[in-house]
């Protein structure tokens, strides 16, 4: 194939300007590499960073304060935090509510209602802020790990807020990566049933490539092509789940990264230890939700996860939504971020730990989080025996409209699955079980019923019962 990005005079296509407004010859050279490789993937999305020249100061603003200007422990949100919410309020429906005329926010922090995943996934336009300039949106699908899954809109800027973020995480493992648009910065790894696979370039890292691939049969020509492709593009590290990793281990896919960072699940000692073994780098877990961006990552010491952004305040609540005491467990509750389109006011996000401060003496002054309950891995099993993700779980459900679920095998191999509905929305019971089908194959017994009692449970949304030795 004749690569027209390097013939002498040819434009960058307007359609990529679109989508990456900063990017150069040598990054559209290399994005074009990327995608032209004979051992790529079968690439079935199209992405780009849409980064402008006018967010460039407001993500290196961010970068220096992230680096220079740590979060500390404290039992009540710091003066900034009260200041953004009372701004808030005078631009979001969701904060007036929450928030009667004339409070003494500070004061009456703790009775303040909180914000829920139900709040984001059915009334969003209630959240956004009057003044938010909507023709810089773009939108993210989460899978429902939590049991509700939906679309959360992004900004640009904030997304290139979250490079950034990964620097920090990197340097504090004294990974300091060169970018540049002579090499891939990233390879992402998923090994789901569907999802998208594409590459791009950011602008923010110099036009340095990233590259999202899923370790399936279904994309690739052959698992050996996936080893060369990876190999090929050699990235400085790798983000992805643990599910994806322990893929890439039983591919036997060989590469030298300066370290590996785990999202989206909890990251078990036992496959951590196997990917440091194998890899010979740090690897790095971190806690993040679409709606939040990246919110902790595994302290250098051992001790819990620190919370890495300086614009959002983490709190522990219990079910009635008041603070737990110092140091007890509770619900992981976020106030805060960087996103013009969803700001947040005492979010639940679903998981729990507990917060605690750091360690005397600990180079990072951030809170910790500890004994962190996150999203752990849950697999199932297809009829004809392969394994289907949680993730491929949420996503097909996400089709649907409800309020809450709980998807569930059993150890005889059947589903049921549980819905909370929408009050006035009819549970569409038949299309839950076709997108189910389609993941777990003709034959597989299924059982949809609704379930008004989740609502304010503490709940698996996914569970497995199988018992693997049969």
């Amino acid at each position: 194939m004749v690569d027209e990005s390097i013939i002498p005079g040819r434009a960058i296509p307007q359609q990529r300007l679109e989508r990456n407004p900063l990017i150069t010859a040598d990054g559209y050279r290399l994005l074009r590499k990327i995608l032209d490789n004979p051992n790529a993937p079968k690439w079935n999305y199209e992405v780009g960073d849409r980064v402008t020249v006018d967010d460039l100061p407001f993500i290196r603003d961010y970068r220096r304060l992230l680096f220079g200007e740590r979060p500390v422990f404290s039992v009540s949100p710091p003066a900034s935090i009260i200041e953004w919410v009372a701004k808030m309020r005078a631009k979001s429906r969701a904060f007036r509510d929450r928030l009667p005329e004339g409070i003494d926010i500070a004061r009456e922090w703790a009775g303040i209602s909180p914000m829920t995943r139900e709040d984001v996934a059915l009334r969003p336009q209630d959240i956004l802020p009057v003044d938010a300039d909507i023709s810089r949106l773009i939108v993210y699908d989460t899978s429902g790990s939590t049991g509700h899954a939906m679309v959360v809109p992004q900004h640009p800027r904030s997304m290139g807020c979250h490079l950034a973020m990964m620097e920090f995480v990197l340097s504090r493992y004294g990974v300091f990566p060169k970018f540049g648009a002579d090499s891939v910065a990233c390879v992402d790894i998923g090994a789901r049933v569907k999802t998208v696979v594409f590459a791009n370039v950011f602008s923010v890292w110099n036009q340095a490539g990233f590259v999202k691939i899923n370790l399936s049969p279904r994309e690739w020509t052959s698992i050996e092509n996936a080893r060369r492709f990876i190999s090929e593009m050699a990235p400085a590290f790798f983000t992805g789940d643990p599910v994806g990793y322990a893929r890439m281990i039983k591919w036997g896919i060989e590469a030298k990264p300066l370290a590996m960072v785990s999202c989206a699940m909890k990251l078990g000692t036992a496959l951590k230890d196997e990917l440091e073994k194998r890899y010979r780098c740090p690897v790095i877990d971190t806690y993040s939700t679409t709606e939040t961006g990246p919110l902790a990552y595994s302290a250098p010491d051992g001790f819990g996860m620190s919370v890495l952004p300086n614009d959002v305040y983490v709190e522990a609540l219990d079910e009635s939504g008041f603070p737990v005491a110092q140091g007890e467990m509770g619900e992981l509750t976020i106030t805060g971020g960087r996103n013009p389109y969803l700001p947040l006011l005492r979010y639940r996000t679903g998981d729990y730990g507990r917060i605690v401060p750091p360690p005397m003496g600990s180079a990072d002054t951030a809170p910790r989080i500890v004994d962190f309950e996150g999203r752990g891995v849950v697999s199932f099993r297809a009829m004809d025996g392969t394994v289907v993700g949680q993730a491929d779980v949420g996503l097909a459900l996400r089709k649907h409209v409800f309020a809450q679920s709980q998807f569930v095998q059993l150890a005889d191999g059947s589903l049921e699955i549980a819905i909370r509905p929408i009050p006035g929305v009819p549970t569409d019971t038949d299309g839950i079980e076709e997108s189910v089908l389609s993941l777990f194959g003709d034959g597989q017994k299924i059982k949809v019923v609704e379930d008004d009692s989740l609502e304010g449970k503490k709940i698996a949304p996914f569970r497995c019962e199988l018992d693997e030795t049969r």
